[in-house]
């Protein structure tokens, strides 16, 4: 019974995502592109798997074929799980709000492309990313299969890995000295001071 309760917060959390993303993706224009880079192929295969390991826990939720790898998770860490996600939920949003207009789906700088380091970019440069980390952890932690639960740990570190240094690297390049002295006042992901 308390697993139903804790898929359920999954699924409503995958809503909620989707209407984010939705929402601020219809307002990108392709139209407005200055520049644009390629994404490195882990990248892609990184989506890719990032696509399947949202489907996988409605397979889990819904069938019995991957039954044969649950496991168990004590209740405690159920309920960060749900803590986690729902903190990766707030942050979706917050990161996509506080960008407006600059958000960008993949490698792209729009024309009049302006650095936010307000709200949430204020201490971390890459509040969205941190978000989908704390996705796939709380998605291990409300989703107790192997198959379906973990999964999106290493699909969301591909996607990371080769894209983190691309898009820093095309910031400065279309940004410049305001970025480099953003980067020296904030984290990547987590904040460099409390102050």
């Amino acid at each position: 019974m308390a697993a139903d309760i804790f898929e359920i917060i999954f699924l409503a959390g995958l809503f909620v995502a989707t209407i984010i993303r939705s929402y601020y993706g219809s307002k990108f224009r392709r139209k407005d592109i200055a520049h644009t880079q390629k994404e490195h192929p882990m990248v892609l295969v990184g989506m890719a798997l990032w696509g399947i390991a949202l489907i996988l826990p409605f397979i889990t939720i819904f069938s019995s074929w991957l039954t044969a790898a649950d496991y168990n998770i004590p209740l405690p860490l159920s309920i960060a799980g749900t803590i986690i996600f729902t903190a990766s939920l707030w942050l979706l949003w917050r990161s996509h709000a506080d960008l407006e207009i600059n958000f960008s789906p993949s490698l792209l700088i729009r024309n009049n492309h302006v650095l936010v380091s307000s709200g949430v970019y204020k201490r971390i440069r890459h509040p969205m990313y941190l978000s989908f980390w704390l996705w796939a952890l709380g998605q291990a932690l409300l989703i107790p299969n192997w198959i379906a639960g973990p999964p999106g740990l290493v699909a969301f570190y591909l996607i990371y890995r080769f894209r983190i240094e691309q898009e820093e690297q095309q910031l400065v390049h279309y940004i410049g000295d305001q970025y480099r002295e953003y980067q020296k006042v904030t984290g990547r992901l987590f904040p460099k001071n409390l102050k």
